[in-house]
């Protein structure tokens, strides 16, 4: 069974709703890596590392809350060399991997100022992969923030440097304080808000759907995942970009969809129950704070063989107007109502992590590339993506290791993949009856 997560107390003072349940879980199992995320910027070019290093100082000391790890005796970022491995990027992301399996020490999130204590729940490094190469490396705890927090440190992070490199000042921080989070999930509970999407969600779920896995059973999430990445080539990128056109929805839609039709190929159900971040900032100014606000609620999709993929597609995006309505409850609530029987911790089954950040960001000319490497726990299967700045679609499949071997990450998405493309070539044809990859891998 899946990790079992008390419910979350009230927390210390300043604590958003998000946090306050993500210390309960790692308090209950404080040896647990899996709320460890990540990324990295990859930069091609003649990098000002001097530069380098106050933007991200001063970034940070813009978000004092995050209270990141020490930088070197000198101020500057850690440094890191691995230009003369046969695969420099891929050596630095295992070391990284490796730090991102460390437990942290959330006891020490509260430590009160001035007592030296560093809590572990942030840290950057700089690592040289070769001439005019680089890695901006980016790791923190969900306690600290969260994946749309890390994307708005990482755009203030090339705003500065850029600044900074062409001899101006750096304009005026664009976060609002942390308190705007905690102050917003009071401001909503016990509201009549809550209360409607209390009432939403008893109501879509009172027939307590079971969730359908590929992997046809359940397993606590790991501190790691299994990985494999697709990058969809131009014609199928083209391809899924003019069927969501058509459709008039964006490739976001696209995916969920896609992912519902593969589960129910896969598992033989006539249903997908699948879990979908969402970033739970609805109120004044919270989608200005690099903090902690992050959701995950279940979204449900129908799939029969008489059905088209257009047809899912506007289905898809149903789901998601309803989701973004209601996605101030919190899903390990609604968890604990609808599926005990998985422990209550988090909405079992598949995970979709549709990302719409910034994959590209500039500093003063040089291309940074954005790539995430974690996102959070894994309880079976996980499909990210994120669009390019070229319009590709970047594909992430995460599998929970207890559950899939080695090699399974890498069939999924090829049948993912597969059944994509020929979904969008032929969006109004019963999905029954088009060449899907096999059912099972």
């Amino acid at each position: 069974m899946p990790r079992t997560e008390p419910p979350a107390p009230a927390g210390p003072p300043g604590l958003t709703a998000a946090q306050a349940h993500i210390l309960a879980a790692q308090s209950a199992d404080p040896s647990y890596a899996g709320h460890n995320v990540g990324q990295y910027i990859e930069l091609f070019g003649p990098i000002d590392t001097a530069a380098l290093d106050e933007a991200v100082r001063r970034t940070l000391d813009e978000a004092p809350w995050l209270r990141p790890r020490p930088t070197t005796r000198d101020g500057g970022l850690p440094r890191l060399d691995t230009s003369a491995a046969a695969d420099p990027v891929g050596a630095a992301v295992d070391l990284v991997r490796g730090q991102l399996a460390c437990p942290p020490r959330p006891e020490l999130l509260t430590a009160p100022g001035g007592t030296g204590l560093a809590p572990g729940l942030a840290g950057a490094l700089l690592v040289t992969a070769g001439p005019e190469h680089h890695l901006l490396v980016q790791y923190f705890h969900l306690l600290a923030v969260d994946g749309y927090g890390v994307a708005l440190l990482g755009r203030r992070i090339a705003e500065v440097y850029t600044a900074l490199v062409r001899g101006r000042p750096p304009g005026p921080t664009p976060f609002a304080p942390v308190s705007v989070l905690a102050d917003a999930d009071r401001a909503y509970t016990g509201s009549p808000a809550q209360a409607a999407d209390q009432e939403y969600w008893t109501r879509r779920y009172a027939d307590r759907p079971a969730p359908v896995s590929p992997a046809g059973r359940a397993a606590p999430a790991q501190d790691t995942t299994r990985r494999h990445t697709v990058h969809l080539g131009a014609a199928d990128g083209a391809a899924l970009r003019a069927t969501a056109r058509s459709a008039h929805v964006t490739w976001a839609e696209a995916v969920l969809a896609a992912t519902a039709v593969r589960v129910t190929a896969h598992t033989g159900a006539r249903e997908a129950v699948l879990a979908v971040y969402v970033t739970a900032r609805t109120g004044p100014g919270t989608l200005r704070v690099p903090g902690t606000a992050v959701n995950v609620l279940p979204v449900r999709l129908p799939v029969r063989g008489a059905d088209t993929f257009r047809s899912r597609l506007r289905a898809a995006a149903g789901e998601l107007a309803l989701l973004r309505r209601h996605q101030r409850l919190r899903g390990e609530e609604l968890a604990r109502e609808v599926w005990p029987e998985y422990g209550g911790g988090r909405v079992p089954g598949p995970l979709v992590n549709l990302r719409p950040f910034d994959t590209e960001l500039d500093f003063a000319g040089i291309r940074g590339r954005v790539v995430s490497l974690a996102s959070g726990p894994v309880d079976d299967l996980s499909v990210s993506a994120a669009p390019g700045s070229d319009g590709r679609l970047r594909l992430d499949f995460d599998v929970n290791p207890a559950l899939y071997e080695a090699a399974e990450p890498a069939r999924f998405a090829g049948l993912f993949t597969e059944h994509l493309a020929a979904l969008c070539r032929a969006p109004d044809v019963p999905v029954a009856s088009l060449p899907a990859a096999p059912s099972h891998p």
